[in-house]
């Protein structure tokens, strides 16, 4: 029985580390100079959203939370892999313009 109430507090405890990291990576993503520096914090931001949503299904003991988690992982990968082929183009686009010039 104590181990579980240790095992609990952990999750509670990591939580509320996920969502404060959460914050600095948003900070991240607002304020970086760069569009891959954006990019980068949003998949960070997915990532910890992925083992959050993991951790409150192992907190509260509703394993349909784990379906969710699955799900917006393959949105999360989608999403990055849409963000990559639009910069990629932004970056051809610009390297052909600046040849031209």
């Amino acid at each position: 029985m104590e181990s579980n109430v240790i095992i609990r507090i952990f999750l509670l405890f990591s939580m509320i580390f996920l969502g404060t990291t959460m914050s600095f990576c948003l900070l991240r993503g607002i304020l970086g100079p760069r569009f891959t520096d954006r990019v980068l914090a949003v998949n960070v931001i997915s990532c910890k959203t992925i083992l959050l949503i993991a951790a409150l299904a192992a907190y509260s003991d509703k394993s349909y939370l784990l379906d969710v988690c699955l799900i917006y992982a393959m949105i999360s990968f989608l999403a990055v892999v849409v963000l990559s082929k639009n910069y990629m183009a932004m970056y051809k686009k610009k390297n052909e313009q600046s040849e031209d010039t």
